[in-house]
């Protein structure tokens, strides 16, 4: 029994030493080389394109199965010109793990790979035919039997070097171009961890782009349970985009979870001037619902919006018809948003307006979008309010209440007008629909009031009109141009505003100085930029405040001031003609007759 089992193992130990050397000189012996026109001749067959294997094809089959390829070339679809190809590739898998259902692969390179991809004006790419699945099996044929097990797999790492892509869209003019793209990674398989580092060099047309992409960071993967983690984030890009300057260092980690649908990231960033952290996340896929808690040191909005033009020389072309200079808004992208988040920036400006400490809750859904409450300090006072914007109708509504706010500073920066000097309250709710900046202006609707303290009306001198009205009595009237060096000084201003069709119009305006009160009436037309207003100034009997001690024997006059034309040519117009009427209906009209005498009878016609 002993000499029948020895005689058995030394029997099965030589299969097993003429196997290894059958396999040993099957491996020496065997050149695949001589293979590769059938393989060119195959896939030319198959797909249509030119196959070129111009380098030798190396394999190995112990202890890992391997091979090594050079100098590998695809062409287009029945086209000569080239697809894809690499300077060298080469892989290999470990045996003895294969029969058991395990792909061991220790290593996966790519050296030299260049690849173009291009998009026809149909929107069909250049490898789409490679994507298309088989023909469905004829009636009747048996359908081939499931894999029973899935083959597991572990790939000991991955290296791309020295590798290219490029991009070009034949219908939008669009093209990208990825050149010096290098990849590497550690571990790859069901459940592994490893370092992942990942550089580009990019450029492209419509838009413009020239810069650089460095992406470094720990990773870990958990494919049963369908998790991924980016941890220790180092990504840094640099260059230009829209010619404009790139310098972005994005620190932090990223974690997906594909079978509960969620992604968050935890990110810190420096972005020009700008220190952002953010916490962003998906609360699901399909239909994805963001989220996110942003919070910003400062940030200049003005540096990344187009600059406006300067006005035309006298001698340029005429101007574009008004219908081409409009600022389009489309608020159709909040349809089928759903997000929810928090905002907080230390220092904002946004189209001239300067803010601190801005701090809002936003909610978009149902094609609507909600940023409110929101608040902010302003120009030595504060802000707070709610804004809402629609998808349908285009529209927004925005109500806003400004507390202790210098109106001054406010209006240079946002409107660029020197119209108005004074600190207290402005309330705002307003609405506004239409395809531009310009048709809301001309649709804006709803109320405002203002009330203002230790002021000034810049662009007229009331005092200084009261003065020529004492001097000219009899004219009928003088028309000026507003100058911004002159200005009338108010203790105390209020008014309110209804507002329809763009048009601002207001019945109580209440103006307190020591000298004089003002009323008016009159509109403020926004949508075309233009006021057509009338004020009356009443003089009040002292002697103090602007104006001066020679002003008060006019105590009980009236003086009608209009106000009209665009806001950039603002012009007043004094009349004369109804001071003197008032005039000499008036006590202060018996004091000038005393002082001025025959002089005054002549003016008046008496």
């Amino acid at each position: 029994m002993r000499k029948t089992v020895k005689y058995g193992l030394l029997g099965l130990g030589g299969v097993l030493v003429l196997a290894i050397v059958a396999v040993a000189v099957f491996a020496m012996t065997f050149d695949p080389n001589r293979y590769k026109g059938q393989i060119e001749a195959a896939v030319k067959e198959k797909t249509g394109r030119t196959l070129k294997l111009a380098g030798n094809l190396e394999l190995a089959f112990w202890p890992s199965l391997g091979a090594k390829v050079a100098g590998v070339s695809l062409s287009e679809r029945g086209s000569p010109a080239e697809f894809v190809s690499l300077e060298s590739a080469h892989a290999s898998v470990a045996v003895m793990p294969l029969l058991r259902g395990a792909v061991l692969v220790d290593g996966i390179r790519l050296a030299g790979l260049k690849a173009n991809v291009v998009k026809d004006k149909q929107g069909k790419f250049n490898f789409s035919d490679l994507m298309e699945t088989p023909e469905k099996p004829a009636a009747g044929a048996k359908p081939a039997e499931p894999a029973k097990g899935a083959v597991g797999f572990d790939i000991g790492s991955v290296r791309v070097e020295r590798s290219a892509v490029s991009y070009r869209d034949l219908a939008s003019g669009q093209e990208l171009s990825l050149s010096d793209l290098d990849l590497s990674t550690g571990h790859i398989a069901e459940k592994a961890h490893g370092k992942l580092k990942f550089s580009v060099h990019a450029k492209g047309r419509n838009p413009d782009l020239d810069a650089k992409l460095q992406l470094g960071g720990d990773y870990r993967i958990d494919l049963p349970a369908k998790q991924y983690e980016l941890a220790g984030l180092d990504l840094k890009l640099a260059g230009t985009a829209a010619q404009k300057k790139l310098d972005v260092a994005v620190a932090g980690s990223v974690r997906a979870d594909l079978a509960k649908e969620t992604l968050a990231a935890d990110l810190k960033t420096k972005f020009d001037e700008s220190t952002i952290q953010a916490k962003l996340g998906l609360a699901k896929f399909t239909p994805p619902a963001y989220t996110f808690d942003v919070d910003i040191d400062r940030l200049n909005l003005d540096r990344y919006m187009p600059k406006e033009e300067g006005k035309p020389a006298a001698k340029a072309a005429p101007a574009k018809p008004a219908a081409q200079q409009e600022t389009p808004v489309d608020l159709s992208a909040l349809k089928g948003l759903a997000a929810r988040g928090k905002l907080q920036i230390g220092a904002l400006q946004v189209r001239g307006l300067k803010l601190a400490d801005v701090r809002a809750e936003v909610k978009a859904a149902n094609g609507r979008a909600d940023v409110a409450p929101h608040s902010a300090n302003l120009y030595e006072g504060k802000v707070a309010g709610a804004l809402s914007l629609q998808a349908e109708g285009n529209r927004i509504t925005l109500k806003e209440d400004l507390s202790g706010v210098a109106i001054g500073p406010l209006l240079k920066d946002v409107a660029e007008k020197d119209l108005l000097e004074g600190r207290g309250n402005v309330a705002l709710d307003v609405n506004a629909a239409g395809p531009s900046v310009e048709a809301m202006k001309k649709a804006l609707a709803g109320t405002a009031s203002l009330q203002l303290k230790d002021g000034a009306i810049k662009g007229f001198n009331l005092a200084e009109a009261l003065r020529k009205a004492k001097a000219a009595l009899g004219s009928k009237s003088e028309q000026a141009v507003a100058d911004q060096t002159q200005k009338t000084d108010f203790s105390e201003m209020s008014a309110s505003f209804a507002i329809k069709n763009g048009v601002a119009h207001n019945e109580d305006l209440d103006v307190k100085a020591p000298l004089f009160r003002i009323g008016g009436r009159g509109d403020i037309d926004v949508g075309n930029s233009r006021l057509d207003y009338t004020t009356k100034a009443t003089v009040v009997a002292t002697s103090k405040g602007q104006g001066g001690a020679d002003l008060e024997k006019l105590s009980g006059l009236t003086v009608p001031v209009r106000l009209s034309g665009p806001f950039d040519a603002m012009k007043y117009e004094v009349n004369y003609g109804a001071v003197a009427a008032d005039l000499a209906k008036s006590k202060a009209g018996e004091k000038i007759e005393k002082e001025l005498g025959s002089r005054l009878k002549g003016l008046l016609g008496r």
